[in-house]
């Protein structure tokens, strides 16, 4: 498999996992009233998108670099 499409699969699989709370937070608000629920479905909401924008840019610079451990400033 290239090295490219690996990268994009771990970025995806990440970007995922990060909703996860979400899925969970507006499951929970179905079953219940939805409406007493909006201000931690917008909270869930907007700190999955912040969390998504930026671990998908440091997984992708994380493997370019190969898995290199960072160098020291001596």
């Amino acid at each position: 498999m290239p090295a490219q499409t690996m990268k994009r699969r771990v970025q995806f699989v990440c970007a995922v996992f990060l909703h996860i709370p979400l899925v969970a937070i507006a499951a929970y608000a179905l079953s219940q009233d939805v409406m007493a629920h909006v201000q931690i479905l917008g909270v869930a909401l907007v700190a999955t998108l912040i969390g998504t924008m930026l671990i998908v840019p440091y997984i992708g610079r994380a493997l370019d670099e190969g898995g290199t451990p960072a160098r020291s400033q001596g």
